[in-house]
C-alpha cells in the first residue's frame, strides 16, 4: 500500500465489512494514468484487480457515471445497461456491482466499486446507503487533503491531495 493509499484504506475495508461483497476498490483520475485503484479490499480467495489495466475512461460504466453522477447498481452484470468492461467478468469474475462516483467541484474524480463474484445480487437499500457514506468519506478525505495543500500542511493528507487531482 502507498502512502497516498493509506487514508482511503479504512474506508474501503469497512464498505467490505457492510455489504459482506467480493471486492471493494477506489478508482481515482491520476494524471497519466486511467483512473488506478489506489485502495482495496477483498474477500477471503478474491483475486485483486489492482494491476489490471481495464480503458476505465471509455468503458459505459464510468460514461454513466460522468453523465448522472449517481450510483449505478447493476445486479446482474451479465444483463447490465450500461455492460461493464467484459474484462471485469471474464477475468476478475464480477457478476453483480455498484458504483459510486466521487464528485468534487461537480465533475467525477473516481469511483467506489463494490463487486460480487459469487453470483447475481440484489442489493439492498442499507447496501447503498453504505456505499453513499462511502463516497461522502472519500469525498471528505479528498477536501481535507485539498485544503492541506492550500495552506501548505504536509502529512497523509497532503500526500492524498496529490493522488486524487
Amino acid at each position: 500500500m502507498t502512502s497516498s493509499s493509506a487514508p482511503f484504506q479504512p474506508i474501503v475495508d469497512d464498505l467490505l465489512a457492510a455489504t459482506c461483497a467480493s471486492r471493494i476498490t477506489l478508482r481515482l483520475d491520476t494524471p497519466g494514468d486511467n483512473f488506478p485503484v489506489v485502495a482495496e479490499a477483498l474477500a477471503p480467495g478474491v483475486a485483486s484487480i489492482r494491476e489490471g489495466r481495464l480503458d476505465q475512461r471509455n468503458a459505459p460504466t464510468a460514461r454513466r457515471l460522468m453523465e448522472t453522477l449517481d450510483v449505478l447498481v447493476q445486479s446482474d452484470t451479465l444483463a447490465a445497461d450500461p455492460p461493464p468492461p467484459p474484462e471485469l467478468i471474464q477475468q476478475y469474475g464480477t457478476l453483480a456491482q455498484m458504483l459510486g462516483p466521487i464528485v468534487v467541484e461537480g465533475a467525477v474524480t473516481g469511483w467506489l466499486s463494490v463487486h460480487e463474484n459469487r453470483g447475481p445480487r440484489e442489493w439492498q437499500p442499507a447496501e447503498v446507503a453504505a456505499l453513499r457514506v462511502a463516497m461522502a468519506r472519500v469525498q471528505a478525505e479528498i477536501g481535507a487533503a485539498g485544503a492541506a495543500r492550500a495552506t501548505g500542511e504536509t502529512g497523509a493528507a497532503g500526500a492524498t491531495g496529490a493522488a486524487a487531482r
